[in-house]
């Protein structure tokens, strides 16, 4: 778990820590360094929660439940909600941005490495599960062979 030191900052440092964080991450991502900073200033463990609470976003935004997420990815339904509130508690501005990324072939490439693809997730309203879960297991292994 992260440690933060137990002396607490003034107001005015901690006012201008906060100021500073925004720009230089505008301005490393900006040059194209996203790599650099990521690897230069967060721990192995950091940069797994972050990726994690990333993905819960955008599994949010493809219309995943929190039971989805929870088993596609490992976490918690506690830290699902939590990701949860914080999208809808801020600026609309970082949903839409979530969207347009998520729409993207890359990104879509990505969930179907993480599991199966959201039309395959659920089962055939009043079909044969068992056969369905054995088709979608027979695909998956296809699929990895393939690659």
């Amino acid at each position: 778990m992260s440690q933060v030191s137990k002396y607490k900052l003034s107001n005015k440092v901690y006012e201008r820590i906060f100021s500073l964080f925004p720009q230089f991450l505008y301005k490393m991502t900006s040059k194209g360094k996203q790599r650099d900073l990521v690897d230069a200033f967060f721990t192995r463990t950091e940069k797994i929660v972050f990726a994690k609470r990333i993905t819960i976003a955008f599994m949010l935004v493809k219309g995943y439940s929190y039971r989805q997420i929870s088993q596609k990815i490992k976490v918690s339904t506690s830290t699902i909600l939590k990701i949860a509130d914080s999208l809808k508690s801020h600026s609309d501005s970082i949903t839409k941005e979530l969207q347009v990324i998520s729409a993207d072939d890359s990104f879509k490439e990505f969930l179907g490495s993480i599991g199966y693809s959201i039309n395959k997730i659920l089962p055939p309203r009043g079909g044969n599960w068992s056969a369905w879960r054995r088709r979608i297991e027979k695909e998956k292994k296809l699929s990895e062979s393939a690659i």
